[in-house]
């Protein structure tokens, strides 16, 4: 993988020359090692030194490394004129690490951080760049006082992150920008649709409320009272990203005016959105897979069928958000590292983030452009030892593989069979076989670079 440069990341001022510089190092050793330790992926140990103290250094501050993520994302979205942004957050676990500050997650026991991510994907499902990304702490005294939270200002509500986040990616991508914020169920909040009123902001959200509506019933029952609007047949991924199964739903659609819940203190009282409820109709499922039954709420104009589903198939692409978080803790190990304070974790989730988007990025990239040359992600070097690795030979040849073969040949060496049933090798796979594969490249330019691949 091309190593990130200062150069790359618009506005990098971490208010030394030597911070900006370990930074980019720390984010292409992560890259060229997902899932090795901090000693195991620094060539010495003054290099591991220098990347702990990276992160404990208070010099580098943690809004310092939010501006990085969304300048950097800026900068790969380029010059797109319409975007699904995609948000969710998910608990960054520590419970075994006894770091100062951790607090606690879903429960009084679990120790570790929130970490709320905003990806940005093209509309027909690429993802191009992680442009969000903020992290807190629930201070320990708040456990077990959540009637208390509840009455707080929405200002000072967790459900706050939501409306906040939205608020930071459309100044950061600007009004020019078509932008489709979509999120699951946590996301249903009232005061979120205001950002309707935004230029070019939409919304594509989850339902978790059955709300009241203009003419006194309640949203959902209403809905799903309706006659069947149309059939989709949708794609859905299993727990691995890989394999799919065809799902046939029933679609229900209709304009809705939303009232303001009776509790709530907002200046709007009322919101007109569409409601779309798929609901799936497959006669033979296998055991374990879960129902598919979406109600969906979204800003958008929906005045056909076609409409519906093309909401549809754009919630659909959440799914992204959720293989980003896999490859960060699973493929990166985030939650592994062994810091000694929640701040400097808090650093490295930022940092290690970055790296982890550019690992997911690279599966993806082949999917959507299969034919590109595997140039435009690997050096010369990579590409060369990846071919001789897999065909067993010196000869290599005059052009570089496309980006779909290099792929494969990945998850060849990270365990994949590459039968057709087995589908593309997925994340896991892939990643394990680009780590070999950075292993042996840096053995052959150690030796003689010059002569790679030559009889």
């Amino acid at each position: 993988m091309h190593k990130v440069t200062v150069k790359d990341i618009p506005g990098l001022d971490l208010g030394d020359v030597r911070r900006d510089e370990r930074l980019v190092t720390i984010i292409n050793n992560i890259s060229n090692d997902p899932g090795g330790s901090i000693p195991k992926q620094n060539k010495d140990w003054y290099d591991t030194k220098a990347t702990y103290d990276f992160f404990k250094n208070e010099g580098v501050s943690i809004d310092a490394l939010k501006d990085v993520i969304k300048q950097y994302g800026a900068k790969q979205v380029g010059s797109e004129c319409d975007l699904l942004v995609i948000h969710d957050i998910s608990n960054i676990s520590y419970n075994n690490l006894k770091a100062e500050g951790l607090g606690y997650l879903d429960n009084k026991e679990g120790r570790g951080v929130l970490c709320y991510s905003a990806l940005a994907a093209s509309p027909e499902g690429q993802p191009l760049a992680l442009v969000y990304q903020h992290t807190w702490l629930r201070d320990l005294k708040d456990l077990g006082k959540s009637s208390k939270r509840k009455r707080l200002p929405f200002e000072d509500k967790e459900t706050y992150r939501w409306y906040d986040g939205m608020d930071e990616v459309n100044k950061l991508l600007g009004s020019g920008v078509r932008k489709v914020h979509i999120a699951d169920r946590e996301a249903d909040v009232f005061e979120l649709f205001y950002h309707a009123f935004r230029p070019h902001t939409e919304l594509l959200i989850r339902a978790r409320h059955d709300r009241k509506v203009a003419d006194g019933s309640h949203l959902w029952t209403s809905i799903a009272a309706m006659p069947v609007s149309g059939t989709a047949t949708l794609q859905v991924p299993d727990g691995t990203g890989t394999k799919k199964r065809a799902v046939t739903a029933d679609v229900r659609y209709r304009q809705v005016e939303v009232l303001r819940p009776r509790s709530n203190g907002a200046s709007y009282e009322s919101v007109v959105l569409t409601a779309i409820e798929v609901l799936e109709t497959n006669a033979e499922r296998k055991d374990g897979d879960d129902i598919i039954h979406w109600r969906l709420l979204t800003t958008l104009g929906v005045d056909s069928l076609a409409g519906a589903l093309q909401c549809v198939r754009w919630y659909s692409f959440r799914w992204l958000i959720e293989r980003f978080h896999y490859v960060l803790k699973s493929g990166t190990k985030v939650e592994a590292l062994q810091l000694k304070k929640a701040e400097s974790l808090q650093k490295a989730i930022a940092v290690y983030s970055l790296a982890a988007f550019r690992v997911m990025q690279l599966v993806y990239l082949s999917r959507y452009h299969p034919e590109a040359s595997c140039e435009l992600v690997l050096t010369a070097a990579q590409w060369k030892t990846l071919y001789i690795l897999i065909n067993k030979s010196p000869v290599l040849p005059s052009e570089p593989p496309d980006l779909y073969q290099a792929v494969l040949w990945f998850g060849r060496l990270g365990g994949h069979l590459g039968r057709k049933s087995d589908g593309p090798p997925g994340l896991k796979t892939v990643w394990q076989g680009y780590r070999q594969l950075c292993n042996a490249a840096s053995v052959y330019e150690l030796t003689n670079l010059e002569n790679l691949g030559k009889a």
